[in-house]
């Protein structure tokens, strides 16, 4: 069985990774800073949707890059100098040489400043400062109503509220924040255009997409809403998509196999 593998594997129904491991992606560097020629290095959960964009962008682009598995559950101590050194102790974080970043949208934009030219971004500056825009929104308001208001308190210990009938209020008040968000994608977005800024995906997209499959694990569907339903399945058929997302999918089995024993 190879590395990867067995750390998917180790990917229990909490959700986390119960190893440190390294996985390694080799190809032609094609930044345009030209400064460090070692590997990036990214410092990952790989079931959590900020780091599964940024790694998405990394293989998009062809820029080489080493994986860093983060597991949290096991001290401090054992964290990767790198990390217990950052005062946040959060992930995803990308290290090129003396620069550190962290939070993805900031991540992704150094990436496109310094290696692809805003590539993934769209064609024109309209473009681009939609997609930033929504990078930011799905960073926050998005992820906040998907994840942690709606679906984490359900499945990870460490969100979920003290008392039950709190914990049940919070998740119902996710599930209306999630409906409005659908509806404006629905109805604003994806109205009159394939992709969130136009007819061309852009990696707005794929982070938009990569937060909303966290509902999923509650076994929600999108059938209400028939354009983000087939935007989803256009975004979902890029390249590298599936390697990517490979921990979320086996996640979805662990829960569908506990499902058939409850």
């Amino acid at each position: 069985m190879s590395d990867e593998e067995n750390i998917e594997k180790e990917a229990k129904y909490h959700g986390k990774f119960r190893r440190h491991s390294t996985a390694v992606f080799s190809g032609k560097m094609n930044g345009l800073n030209g400064v460090h020629r070692r590997p990036l290095e990214l410092y990952l959960i790989r079931i959590n949707p900020a780091c599964r964009i940024v790694w998405f962008y990394l293989l998009q682009h062809n820029i080489p890059h080493i994986l860093i598995d983060v597991d949290f559950s096991k001290g401090e101590s054992n964290l990767p100098e790198s990390l217990r050194k950052h005062p946040h102790r959060e992930v995803p974080v990308l290290i090129d040489g003396e620069f550190v970043i962290f939070e993805a949208p900031a991540i992704l934009t150094y990436l496109a400043t310094n290696y692809t030219d805003y590539g993934g971004y769209g064609l024109t500056l309209q473009n681009r400062l939609l997609t930033e825009s929504l990078l930011s929104w799905a960073n926050a308001e998005l992820h906040r109503a998907v994840g942690h208001n709606y679906i984490y308190p359900q499945f990870l210990e460490q969100y979920a509220l003290p008392s039950e009938t709190a914990n049940e209020a919070l998740v119902e008040y996710g599930l209306k924040l999630l409906s409005r968000q659908l509806e404006i994608l629905e109805k604003k977005y994806l109205e009159k255009s394939q992709f969130l800024t136009g007819n061309r995906i852009t990696v707005a997209d794929s982070f938009v997409a990569t937060i909303l499959l966290q509902a999923e694990w509650s076994g929600t569907k999108f059938t209400m809403w028939p354009r983000v339903e087939k935007w989803l399945s256009r975004v979902k058929n890029q390249v590298h998509w599936d390697t990517v997302h490979l921990s979320h999918t086996m996640y979805l089995k662990e829960l569908e196999r506990c499902a058939l024993f409850d």
